[in-house]
């Protein structure tokens, strides 16, 4: 009995001192740690996916086809629009990824990506949502699964940067770290409150904090102060509810478009208040981008930056039914913004496409709808 003791004393020993052997790593002196490169090139095409929502729910097969539909619509705009030999670049997963999936699930999500990125040429960069952290798995499960996948650009410095997803992809002019930046994408972790264990439901959202915030300027000015960014992240954060007060209540001439109908800013708390648009503002951003609200699409223009919610991907969960007859004001607006005749739901996906160093960069959303009749696809230019 003594000797068993001993042997679990020493084990708990063992355990703490490799523990402590681990160090963490300051951002503040890492700034490099947090970088991968892309080559860039004109007309480089984003293509963000928000909300799939994969879930034990899901029927991974019907997912998956409408998935394979949709890539093969944009890929067939692309070439269309752009001509032979464009593509997606970089797909931007901005969370809520899965939802109370299993491992099965979370296997055949990364795997089918891992497939498409092989079919189309791309690579793919997620970002952490509220759901995500919601799985019949470890959360460091799903992040150990990302950070292996060949064409999965996620990783996870062990630091003492706030969040998980707070990366940076340079895009260069030949790939490599020493060559010039062309455009910086920034992707944020803006959190959903933190449970590394498995079933854990119950959290309050979160924000993008002022160290996150600090430590992209700081990203930034390793960069160049003139290096344009876009920015993404997954939860619309109160800073956007400027706005939306802006053009609801003070009749604001701010630039809009799409769908606004419901909030664009999340949690009404003080505690929540995020500064991180209004500080990139002065160090060149040109767009953030984000998900989370399944009902609304609404972007908008303001002092030179466009900021706004990617088009929910799939049709799990809610979503937005668009009716022609809506005597909804807001529903009026929308279909008259994007010049759509006829009953469809929101969901697709939302096309960024750099047109220069300049910091220019076209915006597309597409709504892309099954039916049995022949499939619904509508592009909408911002």
């Amino acid at each position: 009995m003594k000797k068993r003791l001993f042997c679990i004393i020493l084990s708990v020993i063992m355990l703490f001192s490799f523990t402590g052997c681990t160090e963490t790593m300051a951002y503040g002196e890492n700034l490099e740690e947090y970088i991968v490169t892309m080559q860039y090139h004109d007309q480089f095409n984003i293509l963000q996916l928000t909300d799939i929502h994969w879930n034990a729910n899901t029927s991974a097969k019907s997912s998956m086809i409408y998935m394979d539909k949709l890539l093969k619509e944009v890929n067939d705009h692309i070439v269309s629009t752009q001509g032979e030999g464009s593509k997606i670049d970089l797909v931007e997963l901005t969370g809520d990824m899965l939802m109370l999936a299993n491992s099965y699930h979370l296997k055949t999500f990364i795997n089918y990506f891992e497939q498409k990125a092989e079919e189309y040429g791309f690579v793919y960069a997620p970002v952490w949502g509220n759901h995500d952290r919601q799985g019949l798995y470890n959360s460091n499960t799903l992040a150990k699964r990302f950070s292996e996948a060949p064409h999965c650009l996620y990783f996870e410095p062990n630091d003492d940067l706030y969040g998980r997803s707070n990366y940076i992809i340079n895009l260069t002019e030949d790939g490599s770290t020493s060559s010039k930046v062309d455009w910086m994408i920034a992707n944020l972790d803006s959190g959903a409150s933190f449970s590394e264990t498995e079933l854990s439901v119950f959290r309050d959202y979160d924000y993008i904090r002022p160290e996150q915030t600090e430590w992209f300027l700081r990203e930034h000015e390793l960069a160049g102060e003139d290096v344009p960014v876009i920015a993404y992240y997954h939860i619309p954060q109160d800073e956007n509810d400027k706005v939306w007060t802006a053009v609801t209540e003070d009749g604001a001439n701010i630039r809009n478009k799409f769908f606004k109908l419901e909030d664009f800013a999340d949690n009404g708390n003080e505690k929540y208040a995020s500064n991180f648009i209004d500080e990139a503002k002065k160090h060149n951003l040109k767009g953030a981008f984000m998900g989370h609200a399944h009902n609304v699409d609404w972007t908008y223009e303001e002092d030179g930056v466009v900021v706004g919610l990617g088009v929910k991907t799939g049709p799990e969960l809610y979503f937005a039914h668009i009716k022609t007859d809506s005597e909804d004001p807001a529903m009026q607006e929308g279909l008259s913004s994007v010049g759509i005749n006829e009953n469809f739901d929101l969901i697709g996906a939302s096309l960024v496409t750099l047109k220069d160093q300049s910091g220019s960069f076209d915006l597309e959303h597409l709504y892309f709808n099954e039916r049995k009749d022949g499939d619904f696809a509508a592009w909408v230019k911002w």
